[in-house]
């Protein structure tokens, strides 16, 4: 998602290097040359059409009354930066885990076998968890929503953020602890995965209300 969303993310010159040459060759048409992506992240983070980063994530948990003792499960594959860029999120919620700190050995390579295996045991953890985070707009994060939505689990929390507002609080050095709670208490009240009314544009895959789910 770091790379398909050309957003500007912290790194090593190694690392962006690496993540510019990845762009060049999986979408050389919007790559071009590279030098229009600064300004082009930049609007897209105020946008909220940027992935949050771990850290960003563990304060809106924190912010939410989420304590350290929460058990934190992560739904990914390889993570642009690697430790040094969940550390924050670790730091803040120590209990973190994946689903190679979960399955044996001989469990994990069974499913190694295919990356869309992989992705299924994520999305059936997320499926069942008592909350879900929806950390970025891709397809899966939508999938899953919706199909909480759809299955009667928006009785339990979906969490979706509103990435543009939280580019400004976390823009603001200056912001209180205690006004960062308020706030972000105040923006998800409604934004916790109930069904929707649609309009028309929609996303059918995050939000089945209209056309696929009985009101009765």
């Amino acid at each position: 998602m770091v790379g398909l969303s050309f957003c500007d993310f912290a790194g090593t010159r190694e690392e962006k290097a690496m993540m510019a040459e990845y762009r060049q060759k999986q979408w050389p048409r919007r790559f071009k040359n590279g030098s229009h992506l600064w300004s082009l992240a930049l609007e897209k983070r105020k946008e909220g059409r940027c992935p949050l980063e771990p850290g960003e994530i563990g304060f809106i948990l924190r912010a939410m009354g989420y304590t350290k003792e929460t058990q934190i499960y992560v739904a990914s594959g390889q993570v642009y930066g690697g430790n040094n860029r969940m550390a924050p999120l670790r730091n803040m919620f120590p209990n973190l885990v994946t689903k190679e700190d979960l399955a044996s050995k001989e469990e994990i390579e069974h499913f190694k076998k295919h990356v869309t295996s992989l992705a299924a045991l994520d999305f059936l953890v997320c499926l069942k968890s008592d909350v879900f985070v929806m950390t970025h707009g891709g397809n899966f994060a939508k999938l899953i929503i919706g199909f909480r939505r759809y299955m009667g689990r928006h009785r339990l929390k979906s969490i979706k953020p509103d990435k543009g507002l939280m580019s400004k609080f976390f823009g603001n050095p200056y912001m209180p602890w205690a006004n960062f709670v308020e706030d972000v208490m105040i923006t998800h009240q409604t934004r916790t995965g109930l069904p929707e009314a649609t309009f028309p544009h929609y996303d059918l895959w995050e939000n089945p209300l209209s056309h696929c789910m009985c009101r009765a």
